[in-house]
């Protein structure tokens, strides 16, 4: 990625965080926020990506940063070195609903942007 589109890149990681910080607010849960965002933030990158002429991975994944689930992975971890099983299991149940949301938001978004290019090649 050049260097220029980089502000453009981490607004997407701004973009990410505050649809999540927005769908939680709406929403408890960590699943429907998380699949939003990964959603908007993958539509995002594929727009950036055909108007800079760059690959819409380079802004996806700086884009998608603010939402890796480092602190709930962490304290999952923790709470089972500590052997404290229930609040492993919120916790990890917390972690892969986060990842799961993010990996479907962005499943959604690869195939409606792949299904609108084959409709837009014919």
């Amino acid at each position: 990625m050049k260097k220029k589109y980089l502000p453009l890149a981490a607004a997407g990681g701004f973009i990410s965080w505050m649809v999540f910080l927005l769908g939680k607010g709406l929403r408890g849960n960590v699943f429907l926020p998380s699949l939003l965002a990964g959603f908007i933030v993958d539509v995002y990158a594929e727009i950036l990506a055909r108007i800079c002429k760059e690959t819409s991975t380079s802004f996806f994944v700086t884009s998608v940063i603010p939402l890796i689930p480092g602190s709930t992975l962490y304290y999952c971890m923790n709470s089972i070195v500590e052997g404290n099983t229930v609040q492993a299991l919120e916790y990890g149940r917390d972690t892969f609903l986060f990842a799961f949301g993010i990996a479907a938001g962005m499943s959604i978004a690869w195939a409606i942007c792949y299904f609108l290019r084959s409709i837009k090649k014919k």
